[in-house]
């Protein structure tokens, strides 16, 4: 196979491919050819070119979210390789393994006034695992043996040993076109060994008998992707009359007894009765959490003890009430501690068991009187999901409505709660959509955030299984939600930044279909339309009154409260 004549880029690459890495996302350049001819022709990669630097490290994101395996993201020197910002950040606060190699020019040069030359070590030191610079020419065999052993060192970190993104850096030097024939080179890599964490039985024996006798247990799942293991494990607790489980959309586990509309719940207690909700035990497992309803409501109360279980944040204190740091698989924690419970005589499941049935009555009586609105169009899109599709949620007001509304037709969920950013939200649809083409995706986003992102359309992944349904509400409808007194004369300008032409030409200038809706009957036909032709690419703009939305949100909340 033809490689770069660069020993260097050979070492790197051909390591890679031994260590396993299959899929790599190139952006166009120069100073990166050596690694777009040499990933482009080895074997053992599936390469794919994404033109703007931004939204391809969003799509690699994607891929490995859905592969749930490392993606590489590749790109040449200067200010390219700052664009991967975003994306990595999401994959550091996700714990997501991207492999990000960014090509330079030689050390020296660097200030020097020479042109697409930055200081681009430690370029991303804030939101990586770890950043090596590697060398593109080799000198010395020292420098291949360290070549090999950093990328060895990074690939275990990416994905075992402190899950999240790495970085590469490797400056080039002129001439980066030559090619040479490689075959049979064989890097001596080595591998890491990773032990089970598991809780002793001397401190098991004390989590169980605290759980035991505890009359109020919370166990609070964040995010997590497609988890049978944890859904399984879950079930089982749920059978605990002391124990009530909550859950979202993007945990994407089921159960009649789980809480999955948590905001619904917790919007209507009555400040009397929230230390009766309130848990002695809470257990949390760490993976982001959309409700600031549940984070506010948790933070106010007195919780005895606080178990935090994650393999590696195990000491994030997000309710401010942490006082065991449980290093460890959350699913195997609580198989270890299943077994051991003895649980008392509770009325705690019933208590919250109780208040969500009346909820959902009022839910299902507001949402078949409610008025066309932002509120509207979710609940009538969710009514029209087809069964076992796979669901993208841009942030902002998107994610926050897909809390309030049924998702057990959803075959899972996905939202880039690391940083919660609007900024990649398509390419990262895409990604996934790509990575998994015998699957049905749906991303529902903003008007702010699809053209925000519009990048994420431009590129050459025919995708067919990729459907999107923007909410254009006039701008960034989530202001009009949360905006405080004080900001009235700045709200449309600078906050919502509300654009007045659809998105019709971005549809055609992409080659995908298009459909529109502006009102209950529009939306009802082109809800129909719009999930059943099968393998074409549609995006359907849903047009809402911008001024009506937040006013509609609110009587929601002040119709459950008063009615309850």
């Amino acid at each position: 196979m033809k490689l770069s004549d660069k020993k260097g880029v050979q070492e790197i690459v051909t390591t890679l491919a031994t260590l396993g890495l299959k899929e790599v996302v190139l952006c166009p350049g120069s100073r990166n050819v050596p690694f777009v001819i040499s990933f482009n022709q080895h074997p053992a990669f599936h390469c794919t070119s994404i033109r703007d630097e931004r939204s391809a490290a969003f799509f690699a994101l994607g891929k490995a979210i859905e592969l749930q395996e490392p993606v590489a993201v590749v790109c040449t020197s200067g200010s390219a390789a700052i664009n991967f910002g975003p994306a990595i950040s999401e994959a550091y606060y996700q714990r997501i393994p991207l492999v990000v190699i960014t090509a330079d020019r030689p050390r020296e040069w660097t200030d020097q006034g020479d042109g697409q030359t930055i200081r681009q070590d430690h370029l991303f030191a804030n939101f990586i695992r770890k950043d090596y610079e590697l060398h593109g020419e080799i000198s010395h065999p020292d420098e291949s043996w360290n070549n090999v052993r950093a990328v060895c060192e990074g690939w275990h970190i990416a994905t075992k040993i402190d899950r999240g993104p790495v970085h590469f850096n490797v400056p080039l030097r002129e001439p980066l076109y030559q090619t040479e024939e490689v075959d049979g080179y064989a890097p001596a890599t080595f591998k890491t060994v990773v032990t089970e964490r598991k809780v002793e039985e001397d401190t098991l024996a004390e989590f169980a008998k605290y759980f035991s006798q505890c009359k109020k247990v919370m166990i609070l799942a964040g995010q997590h992707k497609d988890h049978n293991s944890l859904q399984k494990v879950l079930d089982r607790f749920a059978t605990f009359s002391n124990t009530i489980v909550l859950i979202e959309s993007t945990t994407n586990v089921h159960n009649r007894y789980f809480i999955e509309n948590i905001d619904r719940v917790i919007t209507t207690l009555p400040e009397e009765d929230l230390p009766a909700f309130a848990p002695d035990l809470l257990i949390t497992t760490a993976g982001a959490v959309v409700s600031k309803r549940v984070k506010a409501f948790l933070r106010k109360q007195i919780v005895a003890q606080h178990w935090n279980v994650d393999s590696f944040d195990a000491m994030t204190d997000t309710y401010q009430s942490l006082t065991h740091a449980v290093f460890a698989d959350p699913v195997i924690f609580l198989e270890q501690l299943a077994p051991h419970i003895v649980t008392p005589s509770s009325d705690y499941i019933e208590r919250w068991q109780q208040r969500a049935r009346r909820i959902e009555e009022l839910h299902h009586a507001f949402a078949t009187e409610m008025p066309y609105s932002d509120f509207y169009a979710f609940n009538e899109i969710y009514t029209h999901l087809p069964a076992g599709i796979h669901l993208h949620i841009a942030n902002s007001s998107p994610i926050r409505y897909a809390q309030l509304l049924n998702n057990e037709k959803v075959a899972s969920t996905w939202s880039n709660r690391g940083t919660s950013g609007i900024d990649g939200c398509t390419s990262t649809a895409v990604g996934a959509a790509s990575a998994s083409p015998d699957k049905q995706f749906l991303l529902i986003t903003g008007d702010v955030a699809f053209q925000y992102d519009i990048n994420g359309l431009w590129n050459n992944e025919q995708v067919s299984n990729l459907r999107i349904i923007v909410i254009n509400n006039g701008g960034g409808g989530i202001f009009r939600i949360i905006a405080g007194k004080g900001a009235e004369d700045e709200l449309a300008p600078f906050l919502e930044t509300a654009r007045k032409n659809d998105v019709s030409h971005l549809a055609a200038s992409f080659n995908w279909n298009y459909l529109a809706a502006r009102d209950e009957k529009s939306l009802k036909e082109a809800l129909g339309l719009f999930f059943t032709e099968k393998g074409v690419r549609t995006i359907l703009e849903i047009f809402t009154p911008s001024e009506k939305n937040a006013e509609v949100l609110a009587d929601y909340w002040k119709f459950l409260k008063e009615k309850f």
